[in-house]
């Protein structure tokens, strides 16, 4: 791997794997959900964080070539009966060694229906907020690689998307500068990479808890340790960024997080004059349409 070469020496490269999902919300008022989840994992850490997955597969006998995503393929051997009873224990096992390479995760959830951002002005905007969460938790005098999984279309959409990241790595944004991210971001397909799969999980897992999905819900205290917290210690705005800003409770709701800090002032959550401020808005047909979710997501028998 290459290394970054400055004033005071040779210092790190983080591997900063990135992936996108789409979900419906479940909880009253929620709209359709547009994420990007980031898993960094520091240059030497990349190699034993593979072997851990590998000794995970080859213990639980899992076929060759198998990814381990949110969402499986129907073809996918974690659809099997047999691949279905130990998806959750998989999944767990695989966050616990991503926490041991002290891995470090960010998620940005955006609810459309919230705002008149929408289409590929949406997409930029997710992208810039989780840029700036992967420069928060990069070590200033260490440097990040961002891998992307690659973006369904031709060469030529993939092109242009790649293209439209250029200003990012080139100028930064209006809260953090380019100096941590280096090179344009790259692009390569997840089934070669455990690590973009775990950034899929993390993205897919975190949105559904957002979401509602009682599923998502119940990986968060596996998946929790992984999301980087701020210096005060809170993983709101942090870890996880939730636009717009009227959706702070769901801090509370998704991850059990008491505060939300902005500007150097605590919200102890519930706030009650926001949305969610009195329940967690799932309420019996949410409730319903989470348990269908966690079947289809988490395998056999997950809530």
């Amino acid at each position: 791997m290459p290394s970054s070469i400055t004033a005071g020496g040779v210092t790190a490269v983080w591997m900063v794997f990135v992936d996108d999902t789409k979900q419906k919300g479940l909880r009253r008022d929620l709209g359709q959900l547009l994420a990007l989840g980031a898993v960094a994992f520091r240059e030497d850490q990349l190699a034993p964080y593979a072997d851990a997955v590998s000794e995970i597969f080859a213990r639980h006998m899992i076929p060759e070539g198998t990814e381990l995503k949110w969402s499986c393929r129907k073809d996918s051997w974690f659809k099997t009966e047999a691949g279905a009873k130990i998806l959750t224990a998989v999944r767990e096992e695989c966050l616990a060694a991503a926490i041991t390479c002290r891995a470090r995760a960010a998620v940005v959830v955006f609810d459309l229906s919230r705002t008149t951002v929408q289409g590929q002005a949406a997409e930029s905007k997710v992208l810039s907020f989780l840029y700036e969460r992967i420069s928060m938790m990069l070590p200033p005098d260490e440097r990040g690689v961002l891998v992307c999984d690659k973006p369904g279309g031709s060469h030529k959409d993939e092109d242009a998307w790649i293209a439209a990241t250029l200003t990012l790595t080139r100028s930064g944004t209006s809260y953090v500068s380019a100096d941590n991210v280096v090179l344009p971001i790259l692009t390569a397909p997840s089934h070669h990479h455990p690590h973009l799969q775990l950034a899929d999980l993390v993205a897919g897992s975190v949105t559904a808890a957002v979401s509602g999905v009682a599923y998502g819900l119940e990986l968060m205290p596996s998946l929790k340790p992984l999301l980087h917290s701020s210096p005060a210690g809170g993983i709101p705005g942090t870890g996880l960024k939730l636009f717009p800003d009227s959706l702070i409770n769901l801090y509370y709701w998704a991850l059990d997080e008491p505060t939300y800090m902005r500007r150097g002032a605590g919200f102890a959550l519930p706030h009650a004059h926001l949305p969610y401020g009195q329940d967690d808005g799932v309420g019996l047909l949410g409730s319903i349409k989470s348990k269908r979710a966690s079947k289809r997501f988490g395998g056999a028998n997950p809530v």
